[in-house]
């Protein structure tokens, strides 16, 4: 069985690269690291081993554990703190967050000979997987080395646990590796239960999203200077369309035309997910007829503009916090959605589509508290955006009670560190 998914894992590696290369994903700097080599810095600074390995998959596993990782410095002492990441955008967030107080890395690609040379490189004293990293080969390797693994904001998707179900057996001797499983929900819990994950070693936490919202806000000034640059008065409105992907655009777009033949000194900020499809993005507006620009041209040079492109990393939260209304991407599509506690933690009412699957749990209790509206289909995008922007009270209403409802909602970092503390021997 190891054999078939090494040989699965390579197939899947060829199309993938094609694709990558199109999408001008490839080249970049990480393919070494995903190999097992790494550069001499990295090496140096690893000298003795016993490093605490975290690993995120990409930007939104990044910024969830954020608090997280703040709060595992110095958990033991002279520990060092090892942070890995796949995608190039998710690589330079966790430098961001870490700076010179941890190393950050891309995670090998999960083939014996690129894992193996990993371990032997960093020596881990312990593993901490975020979310549904469960790679075969990696856990499997490090639990031969008696490392302790913890999963934590562990999340099953219903398409994923569909697919892991047809290779149980198999996965559950991975799954008999990992020694604590702290879950996003009870639907996550017994998904990963039904997978093989022995049932003691599994608890509900709740999600470290609604924590990580409350340290990304701007302040009061940073906004007043930032709108001020971009030309946003008071009687200004702002739809802001955050973590957006390629289908989406399109209908924001038609929705922002329809609008703004209905409501006076609105504009549209629009953030894709990927910073590669900012040019696309750019001709989509320009085929529309509208006045576009990217907000790094519109910082450097204030114009008239329309629609704004955000094409810089990690200021989301920002621009956020300049919505009247905000649109979580990922959802008008069948991708499963985007964050949507962010624009929640800052009081924002916030609109999604029909398609939320990652974030369930969180998107059933938003709606569950009136905090946020869903989408049927792309067809109310308009209206439901317009009726949010005509009526203002309605709008702040909504605002805060997401707001309320993160704040009510927060505290899983803390707890998700006692549960880890015995993985490195400290008391819970």
């Amino acid at each position: 069985m190891w054999l078939l998914y090494e040989l699965l894992l390579f197939i899947g590696l060829l199309l993938y690269v094609p694709k990558a290369f199109w999408r001008r994903r490839l080249p970049h700097r990480g393919w070494s690291m995903r190999m097992g080599r790494y550069p001499a810095q990295v090496l140096g600074r690893l000298r003795d081993g016993g490093a605490m390995w975290v690993h995120a998959v990409s930007v939104g596993e990044v910024r969830a554990i954020q608090p997280l990782i703040s709060a595992l410095r110095g958990h033991p002492p002279q520990v060092p703190l090892v942070l890995s990441t796949v995608t190039p955008t998710g690589f330079a967030v966790a430098s961001q967050l870490l700076g010179e107080k941890g190393l950050v890395i891309y995670s090998p690609l999960d083939f014996r000979f690129a894992v193996r040379r990993t371990l032997n490189t960093i020596q881990p004293q312990a593993v901490i997987l975020v979310e549904s990293e469960l790679w075969p080969n990696f856990i499997r390797l490090t639990k031969q080395r008696n490392v302790p693994i913890a999963v934590v904001n562990g999340r099953v998707s219903a398409r994923a646990f569909r697919r892991y179900l047809w290779v149980k057996p198999w996965l559950q001797r991975v799954l008999e590796g990992i020694d604590l499983f702290l879950m996003q929900s009870d639907t996550d819990a017994e998904r990963i239960v039904k997978m093989g994950a022995p049932s003691d070693r599994v608890r509900v936490l709740g999600s470290l999203k609604w924590d990580a919202s409350l340290i990304t806000r701007p302040s009061a000034d940073e906004l007043e200077r930032l709108a001020m640059r971009l030309g946003l008065s008071a009687e200004k409105q702002v739809v802001v369309a955050g973590s957006t992907h390629r289908g989406e655009e399109q209908a924001l777009l038609n929705a922002f035309q329809q609008i703004r033949t209905q409501v006076n000194h609105v504009k549209l900020i629009i953030a894709p997910r990927h910073l590669e499809r900012v040019g696309e993005v750019e001709q989509l507006i320009q085929q529309r007829g509208a006045s576009g620009q990217r907000i790094s041209r519109l910082l450097d040079a204030p114009q008239t503009w329309d629609v704004a492109i955000v094409d810089s990393l990690g200021q989301l939260p920002t621009y956020y916090a300049l919505a009247t209304v905000v649109f979580v991407g990922g959802s008008l599509i069948p991708h499963g959605g985007q964050n949507p506690i962010e624009p929640a933690s800052l009081g924002k009412p916030v609109v999604f589509g029909p398609s939320m699957e990652n974030f369930a749990e969180i998107v059933q209790q938003l709606l569950a508290h009136q905090a946020a509206h869903q989408l049927k289909d792309r067809t109310e995008l308009a209206s439901v955006l317009h009726a949010l922007l005509a009526n203002r009270e309605d709008a702040n209403l909504m605002g805060a009670r997401s707001q309320a409802l993160v704040e009510r909602l927060k505290g899983t970092t803390q707890k998700t560190l006692e549960a880890v503390k015995p993985l490195f021997g400290e008391p819970s």
